[in-house]
């Protein structure tokens, strides 16, 4: 896809899966939406939200979602009563079983399902595509993976395709816990290049938008492209994710840019490309993005970008970060150091020189820390 798209180096989620997957329905921060967590009851969007599924609908879109919602359980917060007309998928954060999973439901009924769960999803999703290949369509494929538990198909009679794969990255020399990891993205990569061919196959390259994306930073404690921290963190690994488009004969390909954007940003991006306003009732804090994809790059319509998060109240003390092009102030997080009797409220990064965030300079930059400070409060 990145060859034949163009790739964000500086697209960003929330630190956790629930938050990411509210901005990128309502096009707001999570914390305007109603949901605050990622259990507990905190993981469901205000029913007086409007998600861009409505939107589309109501523009004569046919819209699916295939996979993980996380946005609510309950009859009135379930996907098809929020503007998808098809849901295969599970209400929860993630799933106990992988194979053969118990918790699928369609359209609120549960069902009984047979085989992986990923290519379960990949198949809705493909079937959604083919029935309604004749008209415009919104299909929002959301797999679980990589989530724990860590699990792909296995058996002790034979080998199947998942235990070929982590023994694939044992002999790497990965622990198991990593190995599985990786062995369920290459699933998920064989199931995306399935997508792909369905849609290339039916000849809908030029008209359709394909985007790949993550909601939240990765979980393995190896390879972070040298981010620091990982999901649930406010550090870069913890937020900053994969962001891929790709419009056939419309969007450039192979251009990259490290235009800075985040996933709120998508309501108003999809808008436009369907050619619908936003509706007059709703108030977004992301922007569209399209003139990016088109141009294959060119200035973020951000100044600054938020991140928070905390399991059950909001807290300006802990877990945060806000960032402009250059600098970052991150407030306490639980992945990095202890704060020092005394030390400034926050550390700040100079992520143009120092994407890792290895060096606080808040002690050269002290006015840049408290201006940040001051824009996140």
């Amino acid at each position: 896809m990145a060859k034949e798209g163009v790739t964000f180096t500086r697209f960003y989620a929330n630190m956790v899966c629930a938050p990411t997957r509210a901005g990128l329905m309502t096009g707001r921060h999570y914390l305007r939406t109603g949901l605050y967590n990622t259990r507990f009851g905190g993981d469901t969007l205000g029913p007086n939200e409007t998600t861009i599924a409505q939107v589309l609908q109501q523009a004569g879109y046919k819209t699916g979602l295939f996979g993980k919602w996380h946005l609510g359980r309950y009859a009135q917060y379930q996907p098809h009563r929020r503007g998808f007309d098809h849901f295969f998928g599970h209400y929860h954060g993630h799933i106990e079983r992988y194979t053969n999973p118990d918790q699928v439901v369609v359209n609120g009924t549960p069902v009984e399902t047979r085989g992986y769960v990923t290519d379960l999803f990949t198949d809705a999703a493909i079937d959604f595509i083919q029935r309604n290949q004749q008209q415009p369509f919104f299909c929002y494929l959301a797999y679980n993976a990589p989530h724990s538990p860590f699990l792909l198909d296995t058996s002790h009679f034979g080998q199947p395709e998942g235990d070929k794969l982590i023994e694939k990255y044992l002999a790497k020399g990965l622990p198991l816990r990593e190995a599985r990891i990786y062995a369920m993205i290459e699933r998920i990569d064989q199931n995306l290049n399935r997508l792909l061919q369905t849609v290339h196959d039916l000849k809908l390259d030029q008209e359709t938008v394909v985007i790949f994306t993550s909601d939240n930073g990765g979980v393995s404690r190896g390879f972070k492209a040298g981010l620091k921290g990982s999901k649930a963190s406010a550090y870069e690994g913890g937020t900053r994710v994969p962001f891929v488009v790709r419009w056939t004969d419309h969007f450039p390909a192979g251009k990259t840019t490290d235009a800075m954007v985040a996933q709120t940003d998508l309501f108003p991006t999809f808008c436009k490309l369907a050619g619908v306003p936003v509706p007059s009732n709703v108030k977004l804090d992301g922007k569209s993005i399209l003139s990016l994809m088109e141009q294959g790059g060119g200035k973020s319509p951000h100044q600054y970008l938020y991140h928070t998060w905390d399991r059950y109240t909001p807290n300006p003390f802990h877990r945060w970060s806000i960032h402009g092009p250059r600098f970052k102030l991150v407030g306490h997080d639980p992945q990095g150091k202890k704060k020092k009797e005394g030390e400034p409220q926050g550390q700040l990064y100079d992520l143009q020189a120092d994407p890792g965030e290895t060096k606080n300079v808040a002690g050269q930059y002290p006015e840049k820390a408290s201006e940040l400070r001051g824009e996140f409060l």
